[in-house]
């Protein structure tokens, strides 16, 4: 039974670092060119926050997921609210210990819900969601800082991502 119990307990430990060792986890800022929304309805530039893993398959494959939640505004008293989970593949190109390059292929779920007075009929609320396909390259610098620009098709913008990634 020690022998067993042993045995287990030294796998555990074999697989936990294994696994932990191609993590990495962290967050960023997004600059979207069309999450923003004008006091007359239209899209503008946006910010949002993103968090975000990455875990290394081998030197060259990578995925990606995250999680960005913007902040549109308010336009005319209408409280607008956007998010996006990212499920991205990168392939990196060049890997060098100063900076890396990366291209980015990969899906998401894009959200937006709108809520608004409607005066004495009560409160208006309204919500959409798309699946989109995101394009585009990234850069990293050093082992923690990276840079991503793509075009997600759900939101129909490019965005322009800056952030940092811990290892576990």
């Amino acid at each position: 039974m020690k022998k067993l119990f042993l045995t287990v307990a030294v796998l555990f430990a074999i697989s936990t670092t294994t696994f932990a060792q191609g993590w990495k986890v962290g967050g960023g800022l997004t600059l979207g060119t069309a999450v923003g929304v004008d006091d007359d309805g239209s899209d503008k530039l946006g910010f949002g926050l993103n968090a975000r893993g990455d875990y290394a398959f081998s030197e060259k494959f990578s995925v990606a997921p995250g999680f960005t939640l913007f902040f549109p505004g308010s336009p005319d008293g209408a409280d607008v609210s956007k998010w996006q989970l990212n499920a991205d593949a990168h392939y990196s190109f060049l890997e060098e210990e100063a900076f890396g390059l990366y291209g980015i292929g990969g899906l998401n779920y894009s959200h937006i819900k709108i809520e608004a007075d409607a005066g004495p009929w009560g409160k208006y609320s309204a919500s959409d969601g798309e699946i989109g396909i995101n394009l585009g390259a990234g850069i990293t610098f050093g082992s923690m800082f990276y840079g991503e620009l793509k075009y997600d098709t759900a939101f129909e913008q490019l965005g322009i991502s800056v952030g940092v990634l811990f290892s576990l």
